[in-house]
């Protein structure tokens, strides 16, 4: 019998030690009854050995395109690090206020999780970012930021990353940080995103092919 307790304790332990995890702040716009109004979630994610699969735990609801945009982030992570995930599990989730999680503002949040996780690369907890995540590892424009930048700032986080291709200019970039108090920097490709994120140089990220129903959705 106790073999088997022993036995038991050495195989939950060998469970443990190929399980990975990691968090990071996302940022969302909640919409209440009057403006916009920026708030903070909180991402974690846990990679276990598997079978290829995807898990996304939110609360409250994530709607469909929140969805599929984790997915193809998680897929896009994996191609960035020339990693075969058909025999890991990936376990999302996502914690927020606001009353619907929607959109695909965070994607590229969910991308640079996903690789530190995966390529056991620290991130700089008091940096996050918006933006969405397009093949070739663009960062896409995303809306609200000024709301998301206030919400940043209002949690004690210390820079923001910001799509270069989005409305904003130099004058609002300068107009945010004055207010707000917080770095802003703009980014447009994924490996520009982990370098203010991890201090590290990265690689161009590998062409990443897109579904046709992605694109549709998105």
């Amino acid at each position: 019998m106790m073999k088997k307790v022993v036995l038991l304790l050495l195989l939950l332990l060998v469970f443990q030690a190929h399980a990975k995890s990691g968090s990071m702040k996302l940022l969302a716009v909640s919409n209440g009854d009057t403006d916009p109004k920026g708030s903070i979630a909180d991402l974690e994610l846990e990679i276990k050995e598997g079978r290829g699969r995807i898990f996304i735990d939110s609360f409250p609801l994530s709607r469909l395109d929140t969805q599929i945009s984790t997915r193809f982030a998680k897929e896009v992570a994996c191609n960035f690090l020339e990693a075969d995930c058909s025999r890991l599990d990936f376990f999302y989730t996502i914690r927020a206020n606001s009353a619907l999680i929607g959109g695909p503002s965070a994607s590229a949040a969910t991308t640079i999780l996903t690789i530190s996780v995966l390529g056991d690369i620290p991130l700089d907890k008091d940096t996050t970012i918006t933006g969405t995540i397009n093949t070739g590892g663009i960062i896409g424009p995303v809306g609200g930021i000024e709301s998301k930048v206030d919400a940043a700032s209002k949690t004690g986080l210390k820079k923001v990353l910001v799509p270069k291709f989005s409305q904003l200019n130099l004058s609002n970039i300068s107009e945010y940080k004055e207010k707000y108090k917080i770095e802003i920097v703009e980014v447009s490709q994924l490996e520009d995103a982990l370098q203010e994120m991890t201090g590290r140089e990265f690689r161009t990220a590998a062409e990443i092919s897109v579904s046709s129903y992605y694109i549709e959705t998105m």
